[in-house]
């Protein structure tokens, strides 16, 4: 038994306690709705946060951005018009997306559209950065988006892997 507050808690209670707290905590992960169409700048504002950046689009509209890595594996564009309503709401961390990446995009091009990768790293076979993107592919299967940055700050090439999971480094 554990005591708490002067209190004696049964083992059963405690664990009964925490697995209706991980319910609670997953119905409310469960409730989230992206903004609709429409929908003001304030508005989305009040219901996601403030992006973790915005750009100026040509037609006079924002890009918002919104990312859940390091950990996570999506990233969305909430785009508004001219003035300031919800046109799309897009995630974007993905095969489709990464594999598209115009080759020679620069750094900030890159950065402002997917937001800061989940790790930086090098390799002895490239001479630059290779930025790594989590994300989930159509299979459900995690995989890594390997964006190889050149020492002149451009994209040169773009790789895939799987994410390694727990099972992968079994002893045999």
């Amino acid at each position: 038994m554990m005591r708490m507050a002067g209190i004696r808690w049964p083992a059963s209670l405690r664990s009964s306690a925490a697995a209706l707290l991980t319910c609670i905590v997953l119905a409310g992960c469960a409730s989230f709705s992206p903004p609709e169409r429409g929908e003001s700048t304030a508005q989305v504002q009040s219901r996601m946060g403030a992006p973790m950046n915005v750009i100026t689009l040509p037609n006079g509209g924002q890009r918002w951005l919104y990312s859940t890595l390091p950990m996570g594996r999506e990233v969305h564009h909430a785009d508004f018009d001219a003035a300031g309503q919800l046109v799309s709401y897009t995630q974007v961390l993905d095969f489709m997306h990464l594999s598209r990446t115009p080759i020679g995009s620069t750094r900030r091009q890159v950065l402002d559209f997917y937001g800061p990768p989940y790790e930086i790293t090098e390799v002895a076979s490239f001479k630059g950065k290779v930025w790594t993107y989590r994300f989930m592919d159509d299979m459900n299967l995690r995989r890594l988006g390997h964006l190889h940055i050149d020492q002149e700050g451009h994209l040169a090439k773009v790789m895939f892997t799987d994410e390694p999971t727990a099972d992968d480094f079994r002893a045999f």
